[in-house]
C-alpha cells in the first residue's frame, strides 16, 4: 500500500510478523508510519508500508461538526 493518502488520526490494520493489530496513525515518513496500537499488549510502534493491509480514514467534516457542537454547549 502507498502511504500518500494516510494522515494522522487515521486507523490502520497492520500485519507485523504474522501479528495483526489495529493502530492509530501518529505521524508519516516516506516509508513508515509511527502508530499507537489500540490494544496495549501490542509493542510495535512503527509500521512499514508493506505491512499495512487496511485503512480507515477519519472523516474531517465529521470532526469539525463534533467540535462545533462541543463549543455551543
Amino acid at each position: 500500500m502507498t502511504l500518500g493518502g494516510v494522515n494522522p488520526d487515521d486507523i490502520v490494520l497492520a500485519d507485523v510478523k504474522g501479528r495483526r493489530f489495529y493502530a492509530i496513525v501518529i505521524a508519516r515518513s516516506k516509508r513508515e508510519l509511527e502508530v499507537r496500537p489500540i490494544d496495549r499488549r501490542v509493542t510495535h510502534h512503527r509500521v512499514k508500508a508493506r505491512e499495512v493491509i487496511g485503512l480507515w480514514r477519519r472523516s474531517r467534516a465529521g470532526a469539525r461538526h463534533v467540535e462545533a457542537i462541543g463549543r455551543a454547549a
